[in-house]
C-alpha cells in the first residue's frame, strides 16, 4: 500500500512539476514560495487585523501567531526528523528545479502547514475573506511542487497539519469560552448562595 501511495506521488510529481512547467510559472513560483514572501503576505494581514480590529482583531493576532507557531514546530521539528523523508530534488532526475535544494527534510511541507494553519483561523474569524486566504494556501502550496522541492503528499500532509492544529486552537479557545462563561456566570447568580447558603 505503501509503495503504491509513493509511486501516485512520485507520478503527481512529474505532472505538476514538470508537465505543467511554463515560463510564467518560472517567474512567479520562486517568488511565491519564498519564505520572505510568505511571512510577509501572512504577517501584513495579521498587523492589520490587530491594529484595525479591535479587540476582536488582537484576539485573531494571537490566534495567528500561536497556530503558526505549532504547526512551524511540530512540521519542522517533530515529523520531519521523525519521517525523514528526502526532498524530490534530491532523490528525482530531470525535475524542473527552481530554487535551490534545502538540506531539509521533506514530509511533510511546512508553508503547507503554515498556510493552511493560518487560513483555516481566518476563515474561523473572519469568514467573509475565507476564499482570499484559502486561494492564497493552495497556491502557497502547490508553489513547493512546482519549483521542485516537495513532493505533492508532503504538501497534502501539511495541508491536513496545518488545518488540524487551527481546529485545536478553536476547540481549547471555545472551551475556555466556556469555563469562564460558567464561572462568570456563577459569581452574578450564585456568589450570595455560595458564601451564605441563602438565595
Amino acid at each position: 500500500m505503501l509503495e503504491f501511495m509513493l509511486n501516485i506521488d512520485h507520478a503527481l510529481m512529474r505532472f505538476f512539476n514538470n508537465s505543467l512547467a511554463n515560463p510564467a510559472f518560472d517567474l512567479i513560483m520562486p517568488v511565491i514560495t519564498d519564505d520572505w514572501f510568505v511571512r510577509i503576505f501572512f504577517v501584513t494581514f495579521a498587523l492589520l487585523a490587530a491594529v484595525f480590529g479591535g479587540k476582536y482583531g488582537r484576539v485573531t493576532f494571537l490566534l495567528l501567531i500561536l497556530a503558526v507557531i505549532l504547526t512551524d514546530q511540530i512540521s519542522s521539528q517533530v515529523l520531519k526528523p521523525w519521517v525523514g523523508r528526502l526532498r524530490p530534488c534530491k532523490t528525482m532526475d530531470l525535475l524542473h528545479v527552481l530554487v535551490d535544494c534545502s538540506s531539509g527534510k521533506s514530509f511533510p511541507s511546512s508553508h503547507a502547514a503554515n498556510s493552511f494553519g493560518q487560513a483555516v483561523i481566518w476563515c474561523w474569524r473572519y469568514p467573509k475573506y475565507k476564499w482570499l486566504f484559502i486561494l492564497s494556501a493552495v497556491i502557497i502550496s502547490y508553489s513547493r511542487v512546482a519549483v521542485g522541492v516537495h513532493y505533492p503528499l508532503d504538501v497534502l500532509a501539511g495541508a491536513i497539519l496545518g488545518t488540524l492544529c487551527a481546529l485545536l486552537i478553536f476547540f481549547i479557545m471555545r472551551q475556555t469560552g466556556r469555563l469562564l462563561s460558567t464561572g462568570k456566570a456563577l459569581d452574578n447568580k450564585d456568589k450570595l448562595y455560595i458564601i451564605t447558603g441563602r438565595k
